[in-house]
């Protein structure tokens, strides 16, 4: 299939309820012991041992997505959401109000809390996500340019999942955006970015959906020309065989933003 018959992130018709319960929120479907419980693993480990933290985090994400802001509620008391969709942001909202709509991340909430040690403490595990969220906003690439800066105060972290590559049409695309994510990071702070290698295309409903395909090389490359360190980086094997994705692997990043871009 070609590039030009793909749909993109941003097209009217994308379902935000649909796309977060297809990949990511229930534990029966089968890439989410990947997609959700990688990253649920190494942040419990990031935040837990102390490594990363501070009082402000921003969050540029895929979707509508909680489950990555769980451990993180632990340790910041002010985290801001950013998306690209007006869909996304009314069904993260749905999420933090309890609405009817609401998607239910019950399946990590549970699995984050079993790492902690506490497996019955899940619901005060959201709401505890639900009290630092300080404000959710949109960075409009696709129109006016980016969030106002009054809305989103520089962050001592930014954690970013599955999305920068979907924003992106190019390689240069891709550097641009994530220099652009990594300017509301102070210096000396934290990047941690998780992304999809030689990842094509997610699958929505009938529709093919575009993902600009990466290596590690340019990952690296990228997040060392937006002025960042690279400390950790972590690499899961695909072991699931699905229509709904496609990638050889999942890539974490940490870095420590070092300079100003």
């Amino acid at each position: 299939m070609a590039a030009s018959s793909y749909k993109y992130y941003n097209d009217e018709d994308f379902n935000a309820k649909k796309f977060v319960e297809s990949h990511f929120s229930d534990g029966k479907v089968s890439i989410t012991e990947e997609s959700v419980g990688f990253p649920i693993k190494i942040l419990h480990g990031l935040f837990s041992s102390g490594q990363v933290k501070g009082n402000t985090l921003l969050d540029i994400s895929s979707g509508a997505l909680v489950y990555q802001l769980l451990s993180a509620s632990n340790v910041f008391k002010e985290i801001y959401v950013m998306d690209f969709t007006d869909a996304n942001i009314r069904h993260f909202r749905q999420w933090l109000e309890k609405g009817k709509e609401a998607t239910d991340w019950s399946y990590a909430s549970k699995q984050v809390c079993q790492l902690q040690g506490n497996s019955a403490g899940w619901q005060e595990q959201e709401e505890k996500v639900r009290r630092a969220v300080k404000s959710v906003v949109k960075w409009d690439i696709f129109g006016s340019g980016c969030a106002d800066p009054l809305l989103v105060p520089r962050a001592d972290c930014v954690l970013s999942l599955w999305i920068i590559n979907i924003i992106s049409k190019t390689r240069e695309e891709y550097q641009r955006n994530l220099a652009s994510a990594t300017s509301w990071l102070k210096v000396g702070g934290y990047l941690l970015l998780f992304t999809g290698l030689n990842m094509t295309f997610y699958t929505l409903g009938q529709h093919k959906y575009f993902i600009l395909p990466l290596d590690e090389a340019f990952v690296r490359e990228s997040v060392t020309k937006a002025g960042c360190v690279i400390e950790k980086v972590e690499l899961l094997r695909n072991k699931v065989s699905t229509d709904k994705v496609d990638y050889d692997h999942l890539l974490f990043i940490l870095a420590r933003k070092e300079r100003e871009a």
